[in-house]
């Protein structure tokens, strides 16, 4: 599969995501998980849009651009799950969610460096 091509189909995944922020309410602290999810999106975004139009980068990158697009949705479905699941086993999509967020998301803003760093250079 043509690399463009996959970095197509991930925009496309990203759609749910992008319209569940539309729709999210702000309040306390889930807010602030809305608001990383909304940054870690619009930072992958971004290194999509980069890599489509560098390809050469892109096959550099493809590999770790996989692994945090794939955080990113694994934090879109914990939120989910706080939402839905009841009060007593809340405590495990929280733990996941804070995790991804603590862990995973940095990897996005080094990502988004590095891709923007080799952009100027090339």
């Amino acid at each position: 599969m043509n690399i463009v091509k996959r970095l197509d189909a991930m925009v496309r995944q990203n759609q749910d995501i992008i319209e569940y922020l539309r729709h999210a309410h702000y309040i306390g602290d889930y807010g602030m998980l809305v608001g990383s999810l909304d940054y870690a999106i619009s930072r992958i975004n971004t290194v999509i849009l980069r890599l489509s139009q560098y390809p050469l980068l892109a096959d550099e990158y493809f590999a770790e651009l996989k692994s945090c697009h794939n955080s990113v949705r694994a934090f879109h479905k914990n939120m989910l799950r706080t939402e839905t699941w009841p009060g007593f086993l809340r405590w495990y999509p929280e733990f996941r969610t804070h995790w991804i967020g603590r862990k995973q998301f940095p990897r996005i803003a080094r990502l988004l460096a590095r891709v923007e760093n080799s952009v100027r250079d090339h």
